[in-house]
């Protein structure tokens, strides 16, 4: 039974760095559209160099729940859950990808 609480809890844990991760993301798109608005070239390097905390929280993420699999022997559902985590992470680090796009320099050059 203790195991299953262990499993839970990291489980838990994981949706929070998602959560964590998200808010990373929705305050660079916020940051990336006000840079260019106001073409902010310094904002924008800044953003650009936050995308890779970014990537890192992916890969933290990613290899949590791989050690979750191997170590916990997730039932289907958790698997499930898992799973989504996984591709969850994904299309969040892209979405950040594309604020930092945003940032680049050839949008800041056109009039």
């Amino acid at each position: 039974m203790e195991m299953r609480t262990t499993f839970h809890k990291r489980l838990r844990e994981i949706q929070d760095d998602i959560l964590v991760m998200g808010s990373m993301v929705s305050k660079a798109i916020i940051r990336s559209v006000e840079a260019l608005k106001s073409r902010d070239i310094k904002a924008a390097n800044q953003i650009i160099a936050d995308d890779q905390g970014i990537n890192r929280k992916r890969f933290e993420i990613e290899e949590s729940c791989i050690e979750l699999i191997a170590t916990q022997q997730p039932m289907a559902t958790d698997l499930r859950t898992i799973t989504a985590i996984l591709n969850i992470t994904t299309e969040i680090e892209r979405i950040g990808d594309y604020a930092r796009r945003y940032c680049s320099y050839r949008n800041f050059n056109r009039q």
